[in-house]
């Protein structure tokens, strides 16, 4: 996670000094943005019940509770397809989905764990659990460490990441139609025809 928001933080900050603007947001065409909140509510209500020990990390709830917050996301990314970079953002979250569905949580890599100096008993449940050999897809899974950060990503979140750069500056840089057609029309000076009147030159 905070990889992901590390990447769009510096996609904004890009996209800022590029020209962008934080009110052009309200005038990008994105539609269903209540779909977007309803997902990522969905998946921040299971790792909260999951770390107030009200649910079991790889319980049915939790799961079901999960899988939803994936589906209702990916929702949203269907209805606004046309974005650039979603794509990306898709793929991200269709891997993370894939190796999450096929294990009822995301596993996380212990060797990562100890890269980062912590240990497995250390790790935030919720939507994770540790790796072991009965894990499936283990190369999806969050096997990545980064220090800095103190996170472990996967290919998923490197493939989402990647698509936040584009349509961060896409929904920031965003002009309506209408916009654009004055702008253009107010760059170009009107002609001025000769008067008929006008003397010839000698």
């Amino acid at each position: 996670m905070y990889f992901v928001l590390l990447v769009l933080a510096i996609a904004v900050i890009a996209s800022l000094l590029r020209g962008g603007r934080f009110s052009r947001l309200a005038k990008a065409p994105l539609e269903h943005v209540w779909l977007l909140f309803l997902g990522v509510g969905l998946q921040v209500t299971a790792d909260v019940l999951v770390m107030a020990e009200v649910l079991e990390p790889t319980g049915g709830l939790s799961y079901a509770l999960l899988l939803a917050s994936q589906l209702v996301v990916i929702a949203w990314v269907i209805f606004n397809w046309q974005l650039p970079g979603l794509v990306l953002v898709a793929l991200g979250l269709l891997l993370n989905a894939i190796v999450m569905g096929a294990n009822g949580a995301m596993p996380v890599d212990p060797d990562a764990i100890a890269a980062l100096g912590r240990d497995s008993s250390e790790l935030v449940r919720g939507k994770h659990v540790v790796m072991d050999d009965d894990t499936r897809l283990p190369w999806l899974a969050d096997i990545w460490p980064v220090p800095p950060l103190r996170s472990i990503i996967s290919v998923g979140d490197v493939v989402l990441a990647a698509g936040l750069i584009p349509i961060t500056h896409h929904l920031m840089t965003y002009r309506p139609p209408q916009e654009r057609r004055r702008t253009r029309g107010a760059a170009t000076p009107p002609r001025e025809e000769p008067r008929p009147d006008a003397d010839p030159e000698p």
